[in-house]
């Protein structure tokens, strides 16, 4: 079993809840199959250059594969819940609140707690990496990778990964409306090589470059308004998740990515691409 240590409890809990009820175990068991189907799938994406920001091309694929794993725990609690007893549901969220203490887990905690029973023995099935701490992974100087408690905003790592994420999550929602996601690239592809967002020059006044990617917001609001048919009938787009990574970039300390979360209801789906690029253009006139 790949589950960290400071999760034990809570995995032996959910093993011994599946044991005794049956019909969760039936949609964890198929939560497990659809779960790998599409795991696979989203393994398989690259993403366009816009929403790249200044990560790999295997940073950016491990975000996009957590940015599923997060959509299929949510789904899976929604199914979960009218199958598991209200003094289950709050044995497990105590223990894996124990857990993440314990593991002093701060930044990427969202996975695991937004899901239900049974949602670490699902990560484990599709071969996951531990729910482990993000101290040897991130080098955080503002404490919210650690504590998950924003002091005076997200420092420039903090930031860029949680860009990185929302991108992700935007990636994953484009993919459901895909004339609605050919307009956002179109968008954003002209942004990037017409206004110079890659590799600007160092004396460039930033204020030129918000103003140059303020015509690619604008550009999205556009859409955003008369591009309504083009979004799936029902779905929630953009979803909660969305909206909850823009507003965490809206506390970048990074001034023009903090904007570009500041601005993020007014554009829509798209959103989390031009931040990217105002990563790559804060990196390119700062660094």
């Amino acid at each position: 079993m790949s589950i960290a240590p400071w999760f034990d409890a809570a995995a032996e809990f959910e093993r011994a809840l599946l044991e005794r009820n049956a019909p969760l175990a039936e949609l964890h068991r198929q939560a497990q199959l659809d779960g790998a189907a599409r795991l696979r799938a989203a393994g398989s994406l690259r993403a366009p250059s816009p929403w790249q920001g200044t990560t790999s091309v295997s940073g950016m694929r491990q975000a996009i594969v957590e940015a599923e794993v997060y959509a299929l725990l949510r789904e899976y609690a929604a199914q979960a819940a009218a199958a598991t007893d209200g003094a289950d549901s709050a044995r497990w969220t105590a223990l894996v609140d124990e857990g993440l203490t314990r593991s002093r887990r701060g930044l990427l905690v969202d996975e695991v707690r937004d899901s239900a029973a049974g949602a670490l023995l699902l990560r484990d099935s599709w071969g996951l990496r531990p729910v482990v701490p993000n101290a040897p992974v991130i080098d955080c100087a503002c404490g919210y990778a650690e504590s998950g408690v924003i002091a005076k905003g997200l420092c420039i790592e903090c930031g860029e990964l949680v860009v990185r994420r929302w991108s992700a999550e935007e990636l994953r929602l484009l993919a459901l409306v895909p004339e609605y996601r050919a307009r956002v690239e179109e968008i954003l592809s002209t942004e990037a090589r017409q206004k110079k967002q890659i590799g600007v020059p160092s004396d460039t006044p930033i204020s030129d470059v918000a103003s140059k990617r303020a015509r690619g917001g604008r550009a999205l609001g556009r859409l955003r308004r008369s591009g309504r048919r083009l979004l799936v009938a029902g779905r929630d787009l953009p979803s909660e998740r969305w909206k909850q990574l823009a507003a965490l970039t809206a506390k970048a300390l990074q001034i023009q990515v903090g904007a570009e979360g500041r601005r993020a209801g007014r554009r829509g789906l798209g959103a989390a691409g031009l931040a990217a690029l105002a990563v790559k253009s804060d990196d390119a006139i700062h660094g």
